[in-house]
């Protein structure tokens, strides 16, 4: 609640779709709440930059002027890919999305398109957070449903350690360019799968995808092993000639120790 308060009270303050809405119930009010929690609320995409309309005029005809302001309101259930799809939004993915089978079913019925997965206002990141068996199975079979989520899953957490490998090198200032270039068309790939969701496409892109993973992982964990080998050469190192400074150290107040000794005896006789 907090964190939905500091939203609205200071990024969004002068937003009136959503002082206005936040004021409203049911569905009218719910629709900010979830976007509040959203990808698009992270990355300070608000109403406008979707359903057009005039954010900051506080007068309900006039904000929603469609000749004045391009309001599109809620778009139609066939139209929604289309809609994410827009220049300027998600190009690619609509593009991808197309090529697969399940663009003729929306075009039909309207869905599943992006909001079946990715959510209405409360969109969230593409990842295999977003995706279950139980959201294929009420077209598949279970089975199918729970073979495709799993290997999804399986991909995208190879691809996340990859990533902890490259930022980890990337923290040790450690070269790692060229293997940048081949994780981001890893991803491409990975996206497009998801995007497309054709069997033929899927197990294609997937054996791609795998082999990808194997011969990046095989490379990080290669460079990472010798990282951690000079980390531990140069701890060793030091700590060799910390102790050699310790043992001179001591060495050296003994010898002045046993000096100030003999010339003290040697006073006193």
């Amino acid at each position: 609640a907090n964190a939905q308060k500091i939203t609205r009270d200071s990024t969004y303050k002068q937003n009136y779709c959503i002082e206005c809405h936040i004021k409203l119930n049911g569905k009218l009010r719910s629709v900010v709440l979830e976007w509040e929690n959203s990808l698009h609320a992270k990355n300070n995409i608000d109403c406008q930059m979707c359903h057009g309309g005039n954010r900051d005029v506080n007068d309900v005809k006039a904000a929603k002027d469609k000749k004045t302001t391009n309001f599109i309101g809620k778009p139609k259930k066939k139209e929604i890919h289309e809609f994410c799809g827009r220049e300027g939004c998600h190009v690619q993915a609509s593009l991808q999305f197309k090529k697969g089978p399940h663009y003729d079913s929306v075009i039909k019925i309207g869905n599943p398109s992006c909001i079946d997965c990715h959510g209405g206002h409360n969109i969230q990141q593409s990842t295999y957070h977003i995706i279950s068996d139980k959201t294929c199975s009420s077209c598949h079979s279970v089975e199918y449903s729970r073979e495709l989520v799993n290997s999804i899953i399986t991909i995208e957490k190879n691809i996340e350690e990859i990533e902890k490998s490259l930022q980890y090198m990337a923290e040790r200032n450690v070269e790692h360019q060229e293997m940048t270039k081949r994780y981001n068309e890893l991803k491409r790939y990975f996206h497009q799968l998801v995007h497309v969701f054709s069997k033929q496409e899927i197990d294609f892109t997937k054996k791609l995808v795998e082999v990808e993973i194997e011969y990046l992982d095989k490379e990080l964990k290669s460079k990472i092993a010798s990282i951690r080998r000079l980390d531990l050469i140069y701890i060793l190192t030091s700590a060799f000639s910390i102790g050699i400074i310790i043992t001179f150290t001591i060495y050296i107040s003994l010898i002045r120790r046993r000096r100030a000794k003999i010339l003290n005896d040697f006073k006193n006789k």
